[in-house]
Formats: structure tokens, sequence, C-alpha cells
């Protein structure tokens, strides 16, 4: 019942980031993925995917700093990146539980140096490769709302920056 219970909560979770990368501006994708990281948290904990979880709360806190850091002048710092570029690297060592583990941490890391001052087309651009680090990683979890996500979202985020070209 919990692995079933953690697939719902992670398809819940994929079709709000699936929308995030559809819309418009910034600001508007990273308030999507606050939504969306709160559910893998929770997917990925009751998946006993720690590697995965502890990188999706990261992934929370970065997108709530990315949303207001427009507003703070002090968190557009660079100082602010390395923070969390050091503690994923941290998460990476904390969590490690084979090579497949440190996937989530590497996705997390070229994502957030993407986003920091990126722009939209950058954003998804990024994403769109890190899903396939996810991918693996889902794989090895065995995580099949993960799977299905992250091939969908591969297809449908490469759609997003084809769209944005135009």
């Amino acid at each position: 019942m919990l692995y079933i219970c953690s697939q719902i909560v992670g398809f819940i979770g994929f079709i709000i980031s699936l929308i995030a990368y559809h819309r418009d501006t910034k600001e508007k994708i990273f308030k999507s993925m606050i939504i969306a990281n709160i559910l893998d948290i929770v997917h990925y904990l009751l998946l006993s995917a720690y590697s995965g979880c502890a990188t999706k709360v990261m992934a929370l806190i970065r997108n709530i700093v990315i949303v207001i850091k427009e507003k703070i002048k002090f968190l557009q710092s660079v100082l602010i990146l390395a923070i969390f570029i050091m503690l994923y690297v941290l998460v990476g060592i904390f969590t490690y539980n084979g090579f497949w583990s440190i996937l989530p941490v590497l996705a997390a890391i070229i994502y957030m140096i993407a986003v920091w001052n990126g722009d939209e087309i950058t954003v998804k651009k990024a994403a769109f490769a890190c899903y396939f680090l996810w991918l693996v990683y889902n794989i090895f979890v065995f995580s099949i709302a993960g799977i299905v996500s992250n091939t969908i979202a591969i297809v449908s985020t490469f759609v997003a920056v084809r769209r944005e070209k135009r």
C-alpha cells in the first residue's frame, strides 16, 4: 500500500512539474516547481530513496531562493550559489548508496548552475538534460512514477524548448 501511495504522489508531482515548463516566466516555472518538489519529497521518502528525497528538499529550498532572489540583493550573490553547490555535495556524501545515488545530486548541481542567472530557455534546456539523470536514478529505485514521468518530461521539455526557439 505504501508503494502504491508513493507512486500516486509521484504522478501528481510529475503533472505539476510538466505544466511548469510550459509556463511563460521563470518565476511561474519555479512557483509550480516548489509544489512539485514537496510532492517529490514525499514520493522518494515513501520509497526510502534518500538521495532523491534529500536532493528534492534542497531543490525546494533552491526554488524558493530563486523566486525571491530577484527582490533581495544579498541572495543574488555568487556566494549563495557556491553554498548551494557545497550543500548538494554534502547531500551526495551523506546519502551515498552506490553510483546511482549520485545522479540526482549531479542533476541538481547542473540545474542550479544553469538557473542561477539563466533565462527561461536556459532553464528548460538544463531541465531537459537533467531529466535523463533522474531517469536512470528512478530505474534504480524502482519508481514507476519517476520512470514514466521522466520519459514524458524529456519529450515534453524538448517540445517546450523547440516552441521557445520559434
